[in-house]
Parts: structure tokens; sequence; C-alpha cells
């Protein structure tokens, strides 16, 4: 804040609101000005807020979360308040300014912050992880040839959810045959064919902290081209994880594994970023794409998810998450096999 010259700080989002505070409810704001810090809520989370929000002394229940964030602006005399316009509604902006006259300043403070995880965050990511193990380890009974893709999403989430956790990260993607060639293809009512490529892309949530991953199976012996692209794909991925390390471009991370599915051919069939953060959201910063600006830094967690997606025939994408150490990187999924399988 002082570095913007910001005499406050306010954020309604709740993932922001959680990383600041603890706070797990579904409506919330904090507030951080030069005499401390405040916590809104109202009254349905007043107990929850008690037991949650440690950390902030102050604990205001609200009628009007924006009335009264507006009033303790107000009283602080603020004059440059930072607010996150990528989450704040113009509406929301609108109430807090007829209750503050200041000078409204964008900005992304928390989501800088969550851009290098500590060891609390890591630890939580790493035993998240260990759901997604024991779920794989019997992935054979849940793909099988005959079933429904959205059948296989249910009872992967279905086990998930008999070993603990939260929820599903996401709309669990299973694509077989030529809906692998989706690179978002969510599950759906095709059938699952013996001969088929599927892609299996899951995630689960244990204390608010996301996991993502990839694995791409075949319905028994794959066909020569895709067992070619699955070889380069794999390949890839290997490259781009041996780049991670502290100091190293994000960019240099997607060219390493980028550049060697162009020289075989396939650039123009590997569309998206190598990469992504994940922690208290699925998808946050920082990007691993071709127009990243960032450098690894020690703490980061993201993806490396190369991927070749040929229209009518079939596609593959081999998805791993990685922390970044103090020489190199530790590959969190390690224990999920990625080498080429055939479930018969």
């Amino acid at each position: 804040m002082d570095a913007r010259g910001l005499d406050a700080f306010v954020t309604f989002n709740l993932k922001n609101v959680r990383y600041l505070t603890g706070y797990t409810g579904t409506n919330g704001a904090a507030l951080i000005t030069g005499d401390g810090a405040i916590f809104f809520t109202d009254f349905r989370y007043a107990t929850q807020a008690r037991e949650e929000v440690k950390s902030m002394k102050r604990r205001i229940i609200a009628k009007s979360l924006p009335e009264e964030v507006g009033r303790e602006i107000k009283a602080a005399k603020a004059r440059r308040v930072g607010f996150e316009d990528r989450h704040m509604t113009v509406n929301l902006l609108t109430q807090l300014r007829k209750q503050a006259r200041a000078r409204w300043e964008p900005c992304g403070i928390v989501e800088e912050l969550r851009i290098v995880k500590d060891e609390t965050e890591i630890a939580l990511i790493e035993k998240n992880f260990g759901f997604l193990e024991k779920t794989f380890s019997s992935i054979g009974e849940i793909v099988a040839a005959g079933r429904r893709e959205s059948e296989a999403a249910a009872e992967l989430e279905y086990r998930l959810r008999l070993l603990g956790g939260e929820k599903a990260a996401f709309d669990f993607i299973i694509s077989s045959g030529t809906r692998s060639a989706l690179p978002h293809g969510v599950a759906g009512n095709k059938r699952m064919k013996k001969g088929e490529p599927v892609i299996v892309d899951w995630g689960w949530v244990l204390e608010g902290y996301h996991t993502d991953n990839t694995r791409t199976l075949f319905l028994g012996k794959p066909k020569p081209k895709l067992k070619g692209i699955f070889e380069i794909v794999l390949e890839a991925n290997r490259r781009s994880i041996a780049k991670v390390a502290p100091g190293v471009a994000l960019a240099d991370i997607d060219a390493a594994g980028r550049s060697l599915i162009e020289s075989r051919g396939y650039g123009k069939y590997f569309g998206h970023g190598t990469g992504h953060g994940v922690g208290l959201d699925i998808h946050e910063a920082p990007n691993v794409n071709p127009r990243s600006k960032d450098t690894a830094r020690e703490g980061m967690v993201f993806t490396i998810e190369p991927g070749i997606y040929l229209p009518g025939i079939g596609g593959v994408r081999i998805e791993d998450m990685v922390v970044v150490t103090a020489k190199g990187c530790r590959v969190i999924s390690r224990k999920i096999p990625k080498e080429l399988r055939e479930i018969l």
C-alpha cells in the first residue's frame, strides 16, 4: 500500500478475504487502513467470524456491507483507496463512492501476495494430491469401454467425496475419441469405445486449496498417430518441468516444451499456454505462456500441461503441478503415473 501511495485498501472478493483473514463464509469484506484492519460480514456469519477471523480485532456485523465499509473509509479520512477492479462491480463501486469521497485506485495487491505460497499452503496442496493419487490407482474401474463419459466423471467425483475434502475443483473433463481434441471438452453422454484415447482432467478442493491434473489414457492399443503425439507431449511436459527454477522466465519454461511440439509440425495444434497458477482459485497467477513477463520464484505453484489436439482424430494432454524450490522444482503430482497406459 505504501509503495502505491494508498491510504486504504478494500476487498470484497471472498478468496482474497479468506487469504487475509481465514474466513470461509459467503458474505464478507476486509478493509486495511493506516490504523489497522477491519472485517465485515452480516448477522448470519457473526459466530463464524468470531471463530475464524483471529487476525482482525475489529469485526463489524453490518446490515449493508457497502455502507459500513464506506463509513469506515470516510472515518479513516482515506484520500486514495485501492480496490479490485477485476472483481468489483460498477454498482458496488458506485455505492462506495456515495459513502466516501476518495480517489479510487484499481490494483491487485492480494493476488500479488498469493503468487508465492508458504509452507502451509504447499502442504495443503500436496495433501490434496493424495486424494487424486488414491482415485487414480483404480482409474481402470472408472474409465472403461461402454461407459458414458458423464458416468465416469460422476464415479470419479463420488470416490473423491468418500475420501474427504470439499468439492470438485471444476467440472471434470473426461473426453474420449475425437472429443479428446477439445481442450476443455467436459464429460458428455458419449460412450467410450475400445481403441480410443481418453483425456481425464480432474482436481479437488481441500480447505479452499485446489489441485489440477490431467492424464491421457488409451482404451486398448493406441493408433500409431495418437501414440506418436503422446510421446511428443510427454517429452514436452518433461522438458518444461526440467526448465523450472528460480529466476527462469516463465516464457522460457513455456518455450522449452512448445519448441519441441513446433519442431514436430504440431505447433498450430497447441493453442493454449503451458501452465497457470493454482491455489485458492483453480486458475490464478502466474501464467506460463509466451506472453508472460514474470520469472519463477521459490514458492510458486503452477501447472505444466502441454497438449496436441487434432480435430477429427483426437488429442493428448499431460498435466502436472510443480512447486518452485530453491534449486529447481518438485513435481507435486509425481506419484500419478503419466507414461502411456492401455486400459484393457
